[in-house]
């Protein structure tokens, strides 16, 4: 049997607590396994990843398991792009995404060079997330041949946050022909659990987020104005009884001014006056009332059920529309590797 060089490719953005509990157990599970890489991308973390890596880490970059590398360019986590370039790092035959929370399970990698040795035309991934959620955590969780990484261009940038990136790359493979297969032994799907609040933490669109504001427009639906901090707004209606997941949205520019707040279409013209009454309540021209989201979890609530609402938007849009992704590139950006002053370029 070959044993293909394996890369585990794990991108860590104020994830240091979950890195600090699996990285070490996956490389000691996998240890029996001859030809494997693990790739720990700190995509700026701005917690203690750094200085843990460079006390801890060491022993396992000199063996040749581990390289470590740092970008400190990224404000925010870009879900696709960081993935990218983590694999785009990575030196292995198949490349394996392995979110920060993530345990491989004893013995995945052989798993893994075991089914690319029974046919190459395939990638594994988890099950579907069925009940309850059960598979959730480890949805990120896809292996593929490097070839077929460059050949697909990677997970889709547009996909700038949380959620159906992994499921839209794995669509592209299976439109094209390669096979999925599925994980089924249970004791390679584990991972930390953890509430949805750290899945968009430091996202795009948590990052860019300055107000929400909420109105009933009847007893099926409400109406969200989502303000970002570039002047920008969408304007999403919601199934009451859905948890704040959005159905539809329209987009904008806003201003604020000394009566409140003025949104405009696209074109440029006048769509929606907001006029404040108080700080947390603004009235409409047509005489409906606004209230601002001063709940922290609503807003966590609506943050992700709309990061996973436009990764789902550019998913449909890929499967219907057949089109390579990413034409202007993919994963670029300036790293540091173990710790070295000197810039590697991925252009």
């Amino acid at each position: 049997m070959v044993h293909h060089k394996i890369s585990f490719c794990t991108v860590c953005m104020n994830r240091a607590m979950h890195v600090k509990n699996t990285l070490l157990k996956n490389i000691k599970d996998n240890a029996d396994y001859p030809n494997v890489e693990f790739i720990l991308l700190d995509y700026n973390s701005g917690d203690d990843l750094y200085t843990w890596a460079k006390s801890e880490l060491q022993p396992y970059i000199n063996s040749g398991k581990l390289t470590y590398f740092r970008t400190t360019d990224p404000q925010y986590f870009h879900m696709s792009h960081s993935k990218n370039m983590a694999l785009r790092l990575a030196t292995g035959e198949i490349l394996c995404s392995l979110d920060a929370d993530n345990y491989t399970g004893v013995g995945f990698a052989a798993y893994i060079n075991k089914q690319f040795n029974k046919d190459w035309n395939i990638f594994i991934s988890p099950p579907f997330i069925g009940r309850e959620k059960r598979w959730w955590d480890v949805q990120g969780r896809v292996c593929l041949a490097q070839n077929d990484f460059y050949h697909f261009r990677g997970y889709d940038e547009q996909v700038m946050d949380y959620g159906y990136d992994d499921k839209d790359l794995k669509s592209r493979m299976e439109k094209s022909g390669k096979k999925r297969i599925t994980i089924k032994d249970t004791r390679f799907l584990n991972a930390i659990k953890h509430d949805d609040q750290l899945r968009i933490a430091d996202g795009f669109s948590t990052k860019k987020t300055k107000e929400l504001f909420i109105s009933t427009v009847c007893n099926e639906t409400s109406e969200i104005i989502y303000l970002q901090d570039d002047d920008a707004f969408e304007r999403f209606f919601i199934n009451n009884e859905d948890v704040l997941r959005p159905r539809k949205m329209y987009t904008g520019k806003y201003q604020m001014e000394a009566a409140g707040i003025k949104l405009l279409k696209t074109n440029g013209k006048g769509f929606m006056n907001l006029t404040q009454h108080t700080d947390d309540h603004l009235v409409s021209n047509d005489n409906r009332n606004f209230y601002r989201v001063t709940s922290g979890s609503l807003r966590e609530v609506f943050l992700l059920e709309r990061a996973i609402y436009m990764g789902k938007k550019i998913y449909f849009h890929n499967r219907k529309n057949r089109h390579a992704v990413n034409i202007n590139g993919f994963g670029k950006g300036k790293v540091y590797k173990n710790f070295s002053k000197e810039e590697m370029i991925l252009h």
